[in-house]
């Protein structure tokens, strides 16, 4: 009898447990945002694969959750659904999704614009706009989208976008996509260029060999440091990983190196529907030596065709009902999603590397991440992904 109540507590334990983990990974939304991220990265990525690539899918989301929080109906699901918003109401998504936004803008080497901007003979509703300034730091305007002011309007846009993001995002919108029948865009901007804790040496930085995407050899400036950091191998993903921890640790960045040449498309297609926190699994510290190409990666995206393969379609549509955003008897849709990201890559860091180069043949039992092919990266901020892409090309401004 003691054994079968000793066992009852144990299983009643691992229940509580199990329960609590549940619950805070869906108040966390960690998940959520990885699933999304591979998700993302998969839709552009495979699109882009011999160029620079780099998308905010955090912020992304959190954009998306604004939305579905204006959003009704079949609209309102395939938000839900396709861009793993995660259970609960209009509320709850917004407030969950809110409050990681503005843990994540703490740091002021990221700098996020996230805008709405609908014609100026429509009107919002005044709940949404709450929500919008007060969880979300969005500007909601209205505009004169009608030609020929659609030109002066984006220029408008365009400008609020670089000073928000310190002049890193320019030229989002075209002034294209304005015209009589607009009813509304968004506009999202996000850059981010944290220092490392771990300094690479500035002058071991040299021209190395990369080859690009499509099998081009090229020179690169490339970084050098031996130190220790998080390590793995990983077979599923069949690359190695390496995480940088930058100053501000709740940040760090994840590199994918895909042990083929070739590999970045398969690497893509091993992280579709997974959490790659979990795929990678526990790392350890180990003494690595790093061979890094020196990047500056910017990159925009209309998210329409992106959004339809993960199953998100009327919000582009006349079928869009966002009949909680607009105030109007008729149901009004999104006519364009814009977004444009920044990362960079430099030697700077706090902490110097262990030792020189010419004494790194000592370090035998050191592993060799050397990044002369074309590697996917993430940006992490606690456990969830914020940013991926990858470098397949090689440009630094």
């Amino acid at each position: 009898m003691a054994a079968i109540i000793s066992g009852l507590h144990c299983l009643l334990l691992f229940l509580a447990l199990t329960s609590a983990k549940t619950a805070s990974g869906a108040v966390d939304g960690s998940v959520e945002r990885n699933l999304l991220a591979a998700d993302l990265y998969n839709a552009v990525g495979a699109e882009h694969l011999n160029e620079n690539v780099v998308i905010a899918s955090a912020a992304i989301q959190s954009s998306m959750a604004l939305a579905f929080y204006g959003a009704k109906g079949q609209t309102a699901s395939e938000l839900q659904q396709g861009l793993h918003l995660g259970a609960g109401n209009a509320e709850q998504v917004a407030q969950r999704f809110g409050s990681f936004q503005q843990s994540l803008t703490r740091d002021n080497n990221l700098r996020l614009a996230n805008n709405i901007y609908i014609n100026e003979n429509l009107e919002y509703k005044g709940a949404f706009r709450d929500v919008a300034q007060r969880q979300f730091d969005s500007n909601i305007d209205k505009l004169d989208f009608h030609p020929p002011y659609n030109k002066r309007t984006a220029d408008g846009i365009n400008r609020a976008i670089a000073t928000k993001t310190n002049e890193k995002i320019k030229d989002i919108l075209n002034a294209d996509l304005l015209n009589d029948r607009t009813e509304g865009v968004i506009v999202n901007g996000v850059s981010y260029a944290g220092v490392w804790q771990k300094s690479f040496k500035l002058d071991k930085t040299k021209k190395r060999s990369f080859t690009t995407g499509n099998g081009q050899s090229v020179q690169v400036d490339t970084m050098w440091t031996l130190n220790n950091f998080n390590y793995a191998e990983v077979r599923s993903l069949d690359a190695k990983v390496l995480e940088l921890p930058y100053q501000n640790a709740e940040f760090s960045m994840l590199l994918l190196l895909p042990n083929r040449k070739d590999g970045l498309r398969a690497l893509q297609q091993n992280l579709v529907g997974k959490n790659l926190i979990a795929e990678i699994g526990e790392m350890t510290q180990q003494k690595v030596e790093v061979e890094l190409p020196k990047f500056s990666v910017t990159f925009g995206v209309s998210l329409e065709q992106p959004f339809k393969k993960l199953g998100v379609t009327t919000m582009f549509s006349r079928n869009g009902d966002f009949g909680n955003m607009y105030r109007m008897f008729v149901s009004h849709f999104i006519n364009a999603f814009e977004h444009k990201a920044h990362v960079e890559v430099s030697e700077a860091g706090v902490e110097p590397s262990l030792e020189q180069g010419v004494l790194k043949g000592l370090f035998s039992r050191s592993k060799k991440f050397e990044a002369d092919h074309p590697f996917a990266f993430a940006v992490k901020f606690r456990d969830s992904i914020v940013f991926v892409g990858h470098v397949a090309n090689y440009a630094y401004v």
